[in-house]
């Protein structure tokens, strides 16, 4: 798979429109949509910060290896990605309250399964 690939597979699995990742790299939308079409490549610079927006490596973004991150934690599980996906959607309100419950549950300790 090419970056063109990549890079629709990483944004859609961010649930990740193309004006949203455009915005954070501060390019136009009609750029990342180029970028997914094979009509142009990014930069270096461009390729770096999409890296670290996906955490993965540029070398993953060009295809070049199946390893997502090859020296970075494990990926997420389709589950802690459902996760993060829903909590960024909550206000930050609700944000502060999810956080105080995992600390409170975590004081806790662990429960017997």
């Amino acid at each position: 798979m090419d970056i063109k690939g990549r890079l629709y597979a990483l944004r859609e699995a961010c649930d990740m429109t193309q004006g949203q990742l455009a915005a954070l790299l501060n390019l136009k939308p009609s750029a990342i949509s180029k970028y997914e079409k094979g009509h142009t490549q990014p930069s270096l610079q461009t390729l770096v910060r999409m890296a670290d927006i996906f955490s993965c490596s540029v070398d993953y973004l060009l295809g070049l290896t199946d390893l997502r991150n090859p020296y970075g934690p494990a990926p997420f599980t389709p589950t802690e990605a459902e996760l993060i996906t829903r909590y960024r959607r909550l206000s930050r309100e609700d944000q502060i309250r999810i956080r105080e419950r995992i600390s409170t549950l975590l004081e806790m300790g662990p429960r017997p399964r």
